[in-house]
């Protein structure tokens, strides 16, 4: 367990002091040191995840902003008046005459 050291003070009488045996001091001082360590493991992973997390709410605004884009270009192709002016310039449709007409019933 401890050692006790004994010394002889004046009076003759033996004051005892004990010492901790180094094997526990070591311990604490490695289990102190685990705690440390984990610690700072811990804030290291809080600001990774912190950076990871900023970089994918950017790429998450940047996916917005592009469905947005993409929407208003879908809506601006599919006018009526566009889709008919290409008819008539690049495909050369043309209105149907009346006799052309069939109805169904």
């Amino acid at each position: 367990m401890a050692q006790s050291i004994s010394r002889t003070v004046e009076g003759g009488e033996k004051v005892g002091v004990k010492r901790p045996r180094l094997t526990t001091m070591f311990v604490f001082i490695a289990v102190m040191a685990l705690i440390c360590l984990f610690f700072v493991w811990s804030r290291i992973q809080v600001f990774q995840l912190q950076y990871e997390i900023s970089a994918l709410e950017t790429q998450v605004r940047d996916a917005e902003q592009d469905s947005r884009r993409l929407r208003l270009e879908v809506a601006s192709l599919s006018k009526p008046s566009r889709i008919e002016r290409i008819a008539v310039t690049k495909l050369g449709l043309r209105a149907p005459t009346p006799d052309q007409i069939i109805n169904v019933r």
